[in-house]
């Protein structure tokens, strides 16, 4: 199922429109159905595997040797309301190579009454270095790996960079040395993913969910927005804020472009020039940190893929303070806050 064919100008259909690039496809289709797993199985009599939960419909992934020939077949089946090749794109980290934020955001004396217990957080990234001296104290409440379907999302590969660096933003340990995190007593769900393959993308959304996550924080974007990442996004937005780096391309973030692109997610920019900009964006603010490195050091972060977490981090203190809250009011009160207003 992990094999794939690269095909230069492969076209497939996202949003009910033709998407034309350089796609990297794999040998499986996703597939969007009101039907349950049962019914479908026995309707296409092909073995299935269900990916995603959603209201009135649900997300599968089914084997082919031919995946755009058979999304195409697929797509015009009247139980099927899409069909679309699974692919692999590249991801954008949205970071750049920093401001002290205890004094900026008065956190010294939100710690006295919370750190973030009580709060799930989810990082989807590359992988995370745990053993990092300021990461060894942190509750990690659930680990996997998106990339190899295993329990571990711990650093493996050279490029498991990112992950800890986000990481340390929001959970470095308030022990004396290094940095402070902003909730450091929050817990933490580790979801690893360096291959951005659209069905491993909705599990590792479908994962936070089931482990229970108020938060989801991605600091990244895929250069091409697909329907089926979307479905899973908007559908798990309603009870848990999932936050996006807007990204560093200093582009008007346009309609069902990137993940930060969602109504319904949380987008944060950062207000450096290099910056994505719109009406989308919920928050902007200075980019520049110290944080963990993967390597066991610290260095300097920045970018939206630092201005992310940073806001994931204050939400968390207000869902901390507001456990019985709706996220979308401390959203709001959150900005009254950062902006009087």
């Amino acid at each position: 199922m992990l094999s794939s064919l690269f095909s230069k100008e492969v076209c497939i259909t996202n949003f009910n429109k033709q998407v034309c690039n350089d796609f990297n496809l794999l040998n499986s289709v996703i597939v969007k159905s009101s039907l349950s797993k049962q019914e479908l199985k026995e309707k296409l009599n092909k073995d299935i595997k269900q990916i995603a939960f959603l209201e009135n419909s649900n997300l599968y992934l089914i084997d082919s040797n031919n995946s755009l020939e058979y999304s195409k077949e697929l797509a015009k089946k009247e139980f099927i309301s899409y069909a679309q090749p699974n692919i692999s794109q590249t991801r954008n980290l949205n970071f750049k190579p920093s401001q002290n934020i205890t004094k900026k955001y008065n956190l010294e004396k939100i710690w006295q009454t919370t750190q973030g217990e009580g709060v799930n957080i989810a990082i989807i990234d590359d992988g995370f270095n745990l053993e990092h001296e300021d990461l060894k104290g942190v509750h990690v409440l659930f680990s996997y790996d998106a990339d190899n379907k295993n329990l571990d999302a711990s650093k493996k590969l050279n490029i498991d960079t990112h992950g800890t660096q986000v990481a340390g933003i929001i959970f470095a340990q308030h022990n004396g040395i290094g940095i402070d995190g902003i909730v450091p007593h929050a817990n933490f769900i580790a979801v690893r993913q360096t291959t951005n393959i659209t069905s491993d993308t909705v599990v590792a959304f479908t994962v936070a969910q089931k482990a229970k996550a108020n938060i989801i924080n991605c600091s990244w974007n895929s250069p091409i927005l697909l329907e089926p990442v979307y479905d899973v996004i908007k559908y798990l937005s309603k009870d848990t804020a999932i936050v996006f780096a807007a990204g560093n391309s200093h582009k008007e973030i346009k309609p069902l472009s990137t993940e930060a692109s969602i109504p319904e997610v949380i987008t944060v920019g950062a207000t450096q020039k290099y910056s994505n900009y719109g009406n989308i964006l919920d928050f902007k603010i200075p980019s520049g940190i110290i944080t963990t490195n993967s390597n066991g050091t610290y260095g300097s972060f920045g970018g939206t893929s630092a201005t992310a977490p940073l806001i994931t981090g204050l939400l968390a203190l207000k869902m901390s303070q507001n456990p019985h809250a709706k996220y979308t009011k401390l959203v709001a009160d959150l900005k009254k806050v950062l902006y009087g207003n």
